[in-house]
């Protein structure tokens, strides 16, 4: 697999559908498609939608959505990934020509799954906030969503797993996030002996920005609940309101940091424009850590305001790894990635021997019906009938079972499918 930078957006080629279990993931991120595109993807991207499109008998075995700032993702386990993709397709309302989308199945999609657990598909490259929500997606679903454990093994292993990887690439005691990517275009953008700062929410990202500039700026911070913006604002060195002080605040700020949960903005271009005209032509920054926005993307136009949304902050997120740690990262990702697979598909071996299986039940069945149509021969003939054609299937074999060991793993169970369907075998 090449760089996820240089992704495109594509789907799994036209092969039949695994006899073993496979690992999907149907996405978009902050590379492929814009946050506009994205949020509009956030509201359909819903368990209800996808339980729709997979019908009574579901193609996928086990199903998790993964929705953070950069991405909006499906992963599934399954038996039958074209239909699977089909399905999710189907159930977030992406068309089949859409180019913002990739499709990766297998060692890609584990590969994946890794380097966005260890922050490395992530638009503050390094961020360790992600494994934690990667651990935590598979028990969000519905109570009612059937599911398998694989996934929730899976999302585990591969939380830890990038622990180990972080290791490796010196990303240890690193603060990187989007947080910190907002602090950076403040520090750049921003030339004021001591600002004031509102924070709007208290969640993490909210108080990692906070905390950093605590002894260097005012902070006022504003919450839906009023308490707990006092609370907080207490443990900035701040004072906290609840919402309905939020214009007196903005009126006095010179720098918004919004990161609030709220699935509507909460600031609109007319609201702002009124703000505006109270601030006596004093310049405002607002940084929206919301997704989706908590700021309406229409006051970018209000005279006197700069607005940065999550998008906008790649310039100031972006820190590339040294190559050789980056390299490094990889090596033990490549190595992981095989790790997470082999919890799905069968061992080569496996594969092997449910190959020879079939062809023995078929040579077996042959001969019998041969030998049927010949009640003359004797048990010596009967023999020499019988070894020929185990001899036969034998060397028949011999080709495509070192093929087989010598196959990617994720394509080993198609090739048996495959093998089988063209032997007159039964089918998995």
């Amino acid at each position: 697999m090449g760089s996820e930078g240089d992704r495109r957006a594509r789907t799994l080629p036209p092969v039949p559908d695994a006899a073993g279990r496979s690992l999907v993931v149907v996405g978009v991120n902050h590379r492929t498609c814009p946050l506009d595109e994205r949020e509009r993807l956030l509201r359909r991207a819903t368990y209800a939608r996808l339980r729709r499109a997979g019908g009574a008998s579901p193609p996928w075995e086990d199903l998790v959505l993964l929705t953070t700032c950069n991405r909006i993702e499906a992963y599934a386990v399954t038996p039958r990934p074209r239909e699977t993709e089909r399905g999710i397709r189907a159930g977030l309302g992406i068309p089949e020509a859409s180019r913002e989308v990739y499709v990766l199945l297998g060692t890609e999609a584990a590969s994946h799954l890794l380097r966005v657990a260890t922050g490395l598909d992530s638009l503050a490259q390094g961020e360790t906030q992600i494994a934690a929500q990667i651990r935590k997606a598979p028990s969000q679903r519905p109570k009612s969503w059937p599911r398998s454990d694989a996934l929730a093994v899976l999302f585990e292993r591969a939380s830890h797993a990038a622990a180990r990887i972080r290791h490796s690439a010196e990303l240890d005691g690193t603060e990187v996030s989007a947080s910190h990517a907002a602090l950076r275009f403040i520090e750049a953008s921003v030339h004021l002996p001591r600002p004031t700062v509102a924070l709007l929410g208290t969640g993490k990202m909210a108080r990692i920005a906070a905390a950093s500039l605590r002894g260097r700026a005012r902070i006022f911070v504003a919450n839906r609940d009023p308490q707990r913006a006092r609370d907080v604002a207490r443990a900035l060195g701040g004072r906290g309101a609840g919402l309905d002080a939020l214009d007196q605040i903005l009126e006095q700020a010179d720098i918004v940091l919004a990161a609030t949960a709220s699935r509507k903005p909460l600031i609109t271009a007319p609201r702002l424009r009124h703000i505006v005209a109270q601030r006596e032509g004093r310049p405002l920054w607002i940084v929206d850590l919301g997704f989706p926005r908590n700021i309406a993307p229409a006051c970018r136009g209000v005279r006197g305001v700069t607005l940065v949304d999550i998008d906008g902050l790649a310039p100031w997120g972006a820190q590339p790894l040294p190559p050789a740690a980056l390299a490094r990262a990889e090596a033990h990702l490549r190595s992981e990635a095989e790790r997470l697979v082999g919890l799905l598909r069968a061992s080569s071996e496996e594969e092997i021997a449910s190959l020879r299986k079939s062809a023995e039940e078929i040579r077996r069945r042959e001969v019998e019906e041969a030998l049927a149509r010949l009640p003359g021969l004797t048990d010596a003939d009967r023999a020499v009938v019988d070894k020929l054609a185990t001899r036969l299937v034998n060397r028949l074999l011999h080709g495509p079972t070192e093929l087989l060991r010598s196959s990617p793993e994720a394509v080993r169970a198609e090739l048996v499918q495959g093998l089988l369907r063209g032997i007159g075998g039964e089918t998995r």
